[in-house]
Protein backbone atom coordinates (compact mmCIF):
# COMPACT_ATOMS: atom_id res chain seq x y z
CA UNK A 1 0.00 0.00 0.00
CA UNK A 2 1.65 3.36 -0.73
CA UNK A 3 1.40 6.74 1.17
CA UNK A 4 1.27 10.47 -0.40
CA UNK A 5 -0.54 13.66 0.67
CA UNK A 6 -3.65 12.13 -1.76
CA UNK A 7 -3.54 9.01 -0.30
CA UNK A 8 -4.37 9.94 3.57
CA UNK A 9 -7.43 7.88 3.61
CA UNK A 10 -5.91 4.40 2.75
CA UNK A 11 -3.44 3.42 6.10
CA UNK A 12 -7.07 4.46 8.39
CA UNK A 13 -9.27 2.54 5.76
CA UNK A 14 -7.35 -0.90 5.19
CA UNK A 15 -6.98 -0.82 9.38
CA UNK A 16 -10.80 -0.91 9.82
CA UNK A 17 -11.08 -3.09 6.65
CA UNK A 18 -8.64 -5.38 8.86
CA UNK A 19 -10.01 -4.78 12.16
CA UNK A 20 -13.80 -5.72 10.51
CA UNK A 21 -13.20 -8.15 7.91
CA UNK A 22 -9.62 -10.28 8.87
CA UNK A 23 -8.44 -10.06 5.50
CA UNK A 24 -4.71 -9.03 5.76
CA UNK A 25 -4.25 -11.58 8.78
CA UNK A 26 -5.85 -14.67 6.97
CA UNK A 27 -3.65 -17.96 5.66
CA UNK A 28 -2.63 -17.92 2.29
CA UNK A 29 -5.43 -18.71 -0.18
CA UNK A 30 -5.81 -21.41 -2.98
CA UNK A 31 -6.39 -17.95 -5.33
CA UNK A 32 -2.88 -17.17 -4.26
CA UNK A 33 -1.25 -20.47 -5.82
CA UNK A 34 -3.46 -20.19 -8.72
CA UNK A 35 -2.71 -16.17 -9.27
CA UNK A 36 1.38 -18.04 -9.14
CA UNK A 37 0.75 -21.13 -11.12
CA UNK A 38 -0.87 -18.70 -14.14
CA UNK A 39 2.19 -16.16 -13.51
CA UNK A 40 4.84 -19.42 -13.96
CA UNK A 41 3.21 -20.37 -16.85
CA UNK A 42 3.27 -16.83 -18.62
CA UNK A 43 6.60 -15.91 -17.32
CA UNK A 44 9.04 -19.04 -17.15
CA UNK A 45 12.29 -17.49 -16.91
CA UNK A 46 11.38 -15.18 -13.80
CA UNK A 47 13.96 -15.31 -10.82
CA UNK A 48 13.22 -12.77 -8.56
CA UNK A 49 9.59 -10.79 -7.81
CA UNK A 50 8.51 -7.36 -6.19
CA UNK A 51 5.15 -7.17 -5.06
CA UNK A 52 3.75 -3.82 -4.16
CA UNK A 53 1.42 -3.36 -1.65
CA UNK A 54 1.87 -6.82 -0.54
CA UNK A 55 -0.53 -6.64 2.56
CA UNK A 56 -0.20 -9.46 4.67
CA UNK A 57 1.77 -11.33 2.68
CA UNK A 58 -0.59 -13.78 1.77
CA UNK A 59 0.92 -13.75 -2.28
CA UNK A 60 4.78 -12.91 -1.61
CA UNK A 61 5.36 -15.82 0.41
CA UNK A 62 3.29 -18.16 -1.76
CA UNK A 63 5.69 -16.78 -4.43
CA UNK A 64 8.79 -17.63 -2.46
CA UNK A 65 7.96 -21.16 -2.08
CA UNK A 66 7.22 -21.56 -5.61
CA UNK A 67 10.88 -21.21 -5.34
CA UNK A 68 11.18 -17.04 -6.48
CA UNK A 69 13.52 -14.64 -4.57
CA UNK A 70 10.90 -12.04 -3.22
CA UNK A 71 10.68 -8.49 -1.87
CA UNK A 72 7.32 -7.54 -0.33
CA UNK A 73 6.96 -4.01 -0.51
CA UNK A 74 4.29 -2.81 2.05
CA UNK A 75 3.49 0.09 4.05
CA UNK A 76 1.24 -0.71 7.52
CA UNK A 77 3.53 -2.34 10.35
CA UNK A 78 0.68 -4.92 11.36
CA UNK A 79 0.56 -5.96 7.37
CA UNK A 80 4.35 -6.32 7.19
CA UNK A 81 4.62 -8.06 10.89
CA UNK A 82 2.08 -11.04 9.50
CA UNK A 83 4.17 -11.14 6.56
CA UNK A 84 6.87 -12.05 8.48
CA UNK A 85 5.35 -14.51 10.87
CA UNK A 86 3.71 -16.36 7.82
CA UNK A 87 7.20 -16.83 6.16
CA UNK A 88 8.05 -17.52 9.39
CA UNK A 89 6.10 -20.39 9.67
CA UNK A 90 6.38 -21.75 6.41
CA UNK A 91 10.37 -21.71 6.35
CA UNK A 92 10.90 -19.36 3.29
CA UNK A 93 13.08 -16.66 2.93
CA UNK A 94 11.33 -13.50 2.10
CA UNK A 95 12.57 -10.04 2.00
CA UNK A 96 9.64 -7.31 3.55
CA UNK A 97 10.16 -3.69 3.02
CA UNK A 98 8.03 -1.67 5.37
CA UNK A 99 7.57 1.45 3.22
CA UNK A 100 6.20 3.97 1.06
CA UNK A 101 6.17 3.37 -2.61
CA UNK A 102 7.38 6.90 -3.47
CA UNK A 103 10.44 6.70 -1.41
CA UNK A 104 11.10 3.05 -0.96
CA UNK A 105 14.83 2.65 -1.84
CA UNK A 106 14.93 -1.06 -3.12
CA UNK A 107 17.99 -3.28 -4.07
CA UNK A 108 16.69 -4.58 -8.04
CA UNK A 109 16.16 -4.85 -10.65
CA UNK A 110 13.23 -7.49 -10.62
CA UNK A 111 11.85 -9.58 -13.34
CA UNK A 112 8.73 -9.65 -12.21
CA UNK A 113 6.79 -7.16 -10.56
CA UNK A 114 2.80 -7.23 -9.12
CA UNK A 115 0.62 -5.06 -7.86
CA UNK A 116 -2.87 -6.92 -7.16
CA UNK A 117 -6.10 -5.15 -5.92
CA UNK A 118 -5.53 -1.42 -5.30
CA UNK A 119 -3.88 0.44 -8.14
CA UNK A 120 -5.14 3.90 -8.40
CA UNK A 121 -5.02 4.90 -5.04
CA UNK A 122 -4.29 8.61 -5.39
CA UNK A 123 -4.73 10.98 -9.24
CA UNK A 124 -3.30 10.34 -12.15
CA UNK A 125 0.30 12.43 -11.83
CA UNK A 126 0.69 9.97 -8.97
CA UNK A 127 -0.16 6.95 -10.76
CA UNK A 128 3.05 8.05 -13.06
CA UNK A 129 5.26 8.68 -10.38
CA UNK A 130 4.85 4.91 -9.18
CA UNK A 131 4.66 3.73 -13.04
CA UNK A 132 8.33 5.04 -13.52
CA UNK A 133 9.33 3.93 -10.06
CA UNK A 134 8.40 0.48 -11.37
CA UNK A 135 10.24 1.04 -14.86
CA UNK A 136 13.13 1.74 -12.91
CA UNK A 137 12.64 -1.54 -10.67
CA UNK A 138 12.27 -3.91 -13.49
CA UNK A 139 15.02 -5.94 -15.08
CA UNK A 140 15.79 -5.37 -18.79
CA UNK A 141 13.08 -8.03 -20.32
CA UNK A 142 11.14 -8.00 -17.27
CA UNK A 143 7.32 -7.42 -16.70
CA UNK A 144 4.87 -5.52 -14.13
CA UNK A 145 1.58 -7.35 -13.82
CA UNK A 146 -1.28 -5.28 -12.39
CA UNK A 147 -4.77 -5.39 -11.48
CA UNK A 148 -6.49 -2.79 -12.90
CA UNK A 149 -10.43 -2.18 -12.11
CA UNK A 150 -12.92 -1.23 -15.01
CA UNK A 151 -15.39 1.91 -14.74
CA UNK A 152 -18.07 0.01 -16.20
CA UNK A 153 -18.06 -2.74 -13.58
CA UNK A 154 -18.22 0.16 -11.38
CA UNK A 155 -20.89 2.42 -12.75
CA UNK A 156 -23.13 -1.21 -12.95
CA UNK A 157 -22.96 -2.35 -9.44
CA UNK A 158 -22.85 1.06 -7.87
CA UNK A 159 -25.32 1.19 -4.96
CA UNK A 160 -24.90 -2.83 -4.45
CA UNK A 161 -24.69 -3.04 -0.04
CA UNK A 162 -23.73 -6.36 2.22
CA UNK A 163 -25.12 -5.65 6.29
CA UNK A 164 -23.11 -8.31 7.90
CA UNK A 165 -23.69 -8.64 11.84
CA UNK A 166 -20.39 -6.46 12.43
CA UNK A 167 -20.18 -3.79 9.20
CA UNK A 168 -22.18 -2.39 5.98
CA UNK A 169 -20.43 -2.59 2.76
CA UNK A 170 -21.60 -0.08 0.21
CA UNK A 171 -20.04 0.09 -3.66
CA UNK A 172 -20.24 3.19 -5.18
CA UNK A 173 -19.20 5.03 -8.33
CA UNK A 174 -17.61 8.88 -8.57
CA UNK A 175 -18.50 9.31 -12.40
CA UNK A 176 -16.67 12.43 -12.91
CA UNK A 177 -13.69 11.53 -11.37
CA UNK A 178 -14.05 7.70 -12.35
CA UNK A 179 -12.99 6.13 -9.18
CA UNK A 180 -14.65 3.40 -7.89
CA UNK A 181 -15.26 3.83 -4.20
CA UNK A 182 -15.67 1.19 -1.35
CA UNK A 183 -17.14 1.98 1.87
CA UNK A 184 -17.14 0.15 5.46
CA UNK A 185 -19.40 1.25 8.37
CA UNK A 186 -18.98 -0.66 11.47
CA UNK A 187 -21.21 -0.97 14.66
CA UNK A 188 -19.58 2.80 15.48
CA UNK A 189 -21.50 4.50 12.49
CA UNK A 190 -18.60 6.26 11.07
CA UNK A 191 -17.52 5.38 7.65
CA UNK A 192 -14.51 4.75 6.14
CA UNK A 193 -14.19 4.64 1.84
CA UNK A 194 -11.58 3.34 -0.44
CA UNK A 195 -11.66 5.01 -3.55
CA UNK A 196 -9.09 4.27 -6.72
CA UNK A 197 -8.64 5.22 -10.28
CA UNK A 198 -10.62 3.28 -13.13
CA UNK A 199 -9.84 2.33 -16.50
CA UNK A 200 -9.91 1.08 -19.69
CA UNK A 201 -6.90 -0.60 -21.32
CA UNK A 202 -6.74 2.37 -23.72
CA UNK A 203 -7.15 4.83 -20.76
CA UNK A 204 -3.66 3.07 -19.34
CA UNK A 205 -2.08 3.31 -22.57
CA UNK A 206 -2.53 7.09 -22.34
CA UNK A 207 -1.55 6.93 -18.54
CA UNK A 208 1.96 5.25 -19.51
CA UNK A 209 2.97 7.90 -22.25
CA UNK A 210 6.53 8.76 -20.39
CA UNK A 211 6.64 6.45 -17.83
CA UNK A 212 8.93 4.34 -19.66
CA UNK A 213 6.38 1.70 -19.87
CA UNK A 214 3.88 0.65 -22.24
CA UNK A 215 0.88 -1.94 -22.21
CA UNK A 216 2.25 -5.12 -23.84
CA UNK A 217 -1.25 -7.13 -23.46
CA UNK A 218 -4.38 -6.96 -21.35
CA UNK A 219 -6.87 -9.89 -20.51
CA UNK A 220 -10.43 -9.51 -18.68
CA UNK A 221 -10.37 -10.67 -15.01
CA UNK A 222 -13.41 -11.74 -13.23
CA UNK A 223 -16.07 -10.21 -11.33
CA UNK A 224 -18.15 -10.50 -8.28
CA UNK A 225 -21.39 -10.90 -8.61
CA UNK A 226 -24.05 -9.18 -6.31
CA UNK A 227 -26.98 -10.94 -7.36
CA UNK A 228 -25.16 -14.34 -6.20
CA UNK A 229 -22.96 -13.15 -3.81
CA UNK A 230 -20.06 -15.16 -5.87
CA UNK A 231 -17.28 -14.50 -7.18
CA UNK A 232 -16.16 -15.75 -10.86
CA UNK A 233 -12.61 -16.05 -11.16
CA UNK A 234 -13.02 -15.12 -15.41
CA UNK A 235 -15.34 -12.87 -17.20
CA UNK A 236 -16.01 -11.37 -20.23
CA UNK A 237 -14.87 -7.95 -20.92
CA UNK A 238 -18.14 -5.90 -20.83
CA UNK A 239 -18.64 -7.66 -17.37
CA UNK A 240 -14.94 -7.91 -16.05
CA UNK A 241 -14.52 -6.32 -12.80
CA UNK A 242 -10.50 -5.61 -13.21
CA UNK A 243 -8.58 -6.71 -16.00
CA UNK A 244 -4.95 -7.58 -15.79
CA UNK A 245 -1.99 -5.56 -17.39
CA UNK A 246 0.98 -6.49 -18.29
CA UNK A 247 3.60 -3.89 -18.37
CA UNK A 248 7.14 -3.83 -20.79
CA UNK A 249 10.09 -1.31 -20.84
CA UNK A 250 9.23 1.50 -23.95
CA UNK A 251 11.82 0.68 -26.19
CA UNK A 252 10.54 2.12 -29.08
CA UNK A 253 12.47 5.54 -28.92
Amino acid sequence: MPHSPSSSWAAPFYDVQEALTGCYSAEPHSSHAEQMRRLRAQFLQASTLLELGAGGGQFAVTAAQAGLAVTALELRASAAGHARQLARQRGVPLEIVQESFYTADLTGPFDLIVYWDGFGIGPDDEQRQLLRRVAGWLAPGGHAVLDVYTPWYWARHAGFTRRTETYTQVYGFDAPGCRMTDTYTGQDGVAHTQSLRCYSPQDLSLLLAGTGLQLAAAEPGGLFDPATGQWHPQAEWHHCMTFQAVLTHDNRG
